[in-house]
């Protein structure tokens, strides 16, 4: 689990147990702010900067292209584990505002996205 992830999965578990409530109008803002910022995470990860070129045939110029490369699939993984985490806190605000069916459609959104990495290898 990245650093985020048990923040939002303690937003979630407060929801579920009542210690955390909000307004069903307060948790729907919450979580279209959450979508918001998973399209524009889902945009940038659509960009492929593992592809570099331009580098001269040198070793150095070899070991270059790898390190770019490594880098782009880092902040590709990096955006997927930030999409997870903001559609936790989505399932936790929607719970906290008893959208319960709403909550759980965030859940199993998350944990879909955690599936296709770790079958990824990420």
């Amino acid at each position: 689990m990245q650093p985020e992830q048990p923040r939002a999965a303690g937003v979630f578990d407060a929801a579920r147990t009542g210690e955390l409530r909000m307004s069903e109008q307060t948790a729907l803002r919450l979580a279209s702010a959450c979508d918001a910022l998973v399209d524009g995470l889902r945009q940038l990860r659509g960009t492929d900067l593992s592809e570099v070129s331009g580098f001269p045939e040198l070793p150095s110029g070899v070991a270059l292209t790898r390190g770019f490369a490594a880098k782009g699939h880092e902040f590709a993984d990096t955006l997927t584990l930030l999409q997870e985490a903001a559609l936790r806190y989505k399932a936790g605000y929607l719970a906290a505002g008893q959208l319960v069916s709403e909550a759980d459609a965030a859940q199993r959104a998350a944990l879909e996205l955690a599936a296709d990495r770790l079958d990824d290898g990420a």
